[in-house]
């Protein structure tokens, strides 16, 4: 028989062959695949976790090789390979960094009796949010020394916490950071800080402290204080509004400012614990317009650094019109022969407007022979005649009996002293009418032993009742004025009475 070729033969027995072995190939590998009854306990699908350190664990058969990959499936790195051994459960961590998604997944797979697992797992889960890292930096100042006691420290921290710089035992400054972590906060070191500084700083955030972080600075030492004097009033070529003058201005704690003029030292003060001083200096009426000093001073033992030359002007001296004494006042109450009852006497008058005036209040049969009786004087107060030509003042607790009340006037200068004439003598007005009346008790009378401010009675000078030695009439100086015009006053009256008398005889 003759055998033919046949083409579609031969294609016939490659493609059987090929079958055959693709069977033979999966039969094989179905073998390989074991199961290890692996269970994945830890992460549960779907949970989150609590911390970007996760637990992975599970159990699987005994004897069991684990693999565990970070992803879906086994084509990353692998993290991990464990050997159960005799043990049918695994455990391992992994760790996660702070800027790795939240969505997570890893897979579980690994060898069984020399073949892989047939039943692998995945596990999806989700990551905690990741907390912020804290950290301090100092950008500024530099280590070592630093170009003054005031300065700025920067840096960068945790967004949105909180820095405090502290250094010299003491917090310096804090500030709460935004969103870009930088800050920059000014601190300032006290000249009695020590020199050699460790600056400190930290901070919070959400409730709990930053570790600090630490810098070593040295400051520049302290400069001695210059003793330096100013003068602040008057100011230069000024003209001052009166001849009573205040030095003013500022000098070294402690220190003593003296002012001085042409004839020598004008006044000083001891500043103690104060930095200002205040010197007032009278100037007479007689001191030029033109006025000039020097103001300098010590501290400890040595002197100041410098001294202060002041050239000023004083208001023209105040000059009395036409220098003439004021016209002699009236006493227009009480009138004469008037009988006042009770113990306070009004003595009320006109005269020249801003004059002043002193009265002497004495019994009249003792009319005064001199000035001596006035030192016993007292009244209200000064007695200065008002704008509209009149003046009043009162004596308390007077004794009944007969008086009589003169009085004068005489002009001040700014100072209460009384003006003088060209000659140096006081101007003092002509004495005022005399007038004569009668003190009368008032009824119902005091009783006997009631404790009231001991007075004279007639025969004596009166008294106001004042125990204040600073309302004496005229302070002292007027008092010699009123004297002076009392006598007048008395030698007056007794040659009234010698009139009289001749008359009568």
């Amino acid at each position: 028989m003759k055998n033919v070729f046949s083409w579609r033969r031969a294609l016939a027995v490659p493609a059987a062959l090929t079958l055959a072995l693709s069977g033979a190939l999966l039969t094989s590998t179905a073998a390989q695949a074991a199961p290890a009854n692996l269970v994945v306990t830890s992460p549960t699908a779907g949970s989150t976790v609590d911390s970007r350190t996760v637990t992975v664990s599970g159990t699987v058969l005994a004897g069991a090789i684990v693999d565990i990959y970070k992803g879906v499936d086994a084509s990353g790195t692998r993290e991990t390979r464990i050997n159960t051994g005799n043990a049918t459960t695994f455990s391992t961590t992994l760790t996660y960094a702070v800027d790795a998604p939240v969505a997570q997944s890893i897979y579980v797979t690994g060898i069984y009796g020399g073949s892989g697992f047939s039943d692998p797992k995945r596990v999806d889960f989700t990551l905690p949010a990741a907390a912020p890292v804290k950290f301090i930096t100092i950008d500024s100042p530099a280590a070592g020394p630093v170009a003054s006691r005031s300065f700025t420290v920067t840096g960068t921290a945790t967004p949105n916490s909180i820095v405090i710089v502290r250094g010299a035992d003491r917090e310096l400054g804090r500030q709460n950071l935004d969103a870009s972590g930088a800050y920059s906060i000014p601190v300032v070191f006290t000249d009695a800080d020590a020199i050699n500084q460790t600056l400190s700083v930290n901070g919070l955030l959400g409730g709990s402290g930053i570790d600090p972080v630490t810098r070593d600075i040295v400051l520049p030492a302290v400069a001695a204080p210059a003793k330096t004097v100013t003068l602040d009033s008057p100011v230069a070529g000024s003209t001052t509004d009166s001849r009573l003058v205040t030095f003013s201005g500022t000098a070294p704690v402690g220190s003593t400012v003296v002012v001085t003029g042409p004839a020598g030292e004008l006044g000083r003060q001891n500043l103690g614990n104060g930095s200002t001083y205040s010197i007032r200096v009278t100037y007479s009426e007689t001191a030029p317009v033109a006025q000039t000093v020097t103001v300098g001073g010590f501290v400890g033992a040595s002197g100041f650094d410098n001294t202060v030359t002041r050239s000023f002007n004083l208001p023209a001296a105040a000059v009395t019109p036409d220098a003439v004494a004021p016209a002699a006042p009236v006493i227009t109450s009480p009138v004469p022969a008037q009988v006042v009852v009770g113990q306070d006497v009004t003595i009320s008058g006109t005269g020249t407007p801003g004059a002043n005036i002193a009265f002497l209040l004495y019994p009249t049969d003792e009319a005064p022979a001199s000035s001596g009786p006035l030192e016993d004087a007292i009244t209200d107060s000064v007695i200065v005649v008002a704008a509209d030509g009149t003046w009043s003042s009162t004596v308390r607790m007077v004794k009944p009996g007969e008086y009589s009340v003169v009085a004068i006037s005489f002009f001040a200068d700014a100072n209460g002293e009384p003006t003088l004439d060209a000659d140096g003598f006081p101007l003092i007005s002509e004495p005022s009418n005399v007038v004569e009346f009668r003190v009368a008790a008032a009824t119902p009378i005091v009783p006997a032993g009631t404790s009231a401010t001991p007075v004279r009675a007639a025969g004596s000078l009166a008294f106001t009742g004042s125990d204040d030695s600073n309302l004496v009439i005229g302070l002292g100086a007027a008092l010699t004025l009123a004297g002076a015009g009392l006598v007048l006053a008395a030698r007056r009256r007794r040659a009234q009475l010698s009139t009289v008398d001749a008359q009568q005889d």
